[in-house]
């Protein structure tokens, strides 16, 4: 099982990203989550990328971030 993140942690993208202007690897802040869809099975964080200049915020599923320790 995953551990569950909070808003401040950071994390990196797992090579199941499924957000195409992002790459394995890449870093980001959670802001927001755990959230969950209605009928969904996995849950979502809305995070900050690095790369993004901490302007936007991005939908990743659990599967698609890991912490980065």
């Amino acid at each position: 099982m995953k551990p569950e993140l909070k808003p401040g942690d950071r994390v990196r993208l797992t090579t199941r990203n499924c957000v195409p202007v992002y790459y394995p690897g890449d870093k980001g802040t959670v802001t927001n989550g755990p959230k969950c869809h209605l009928g969904a099975e996995d849950p979502y964080y809305l995070v900050t990328m690095d790369k993004d200049g901490g302007d936007s915020e991005t939908v990743f599923n659990v599967e698609d971030i890991e912490p980065d320790v």
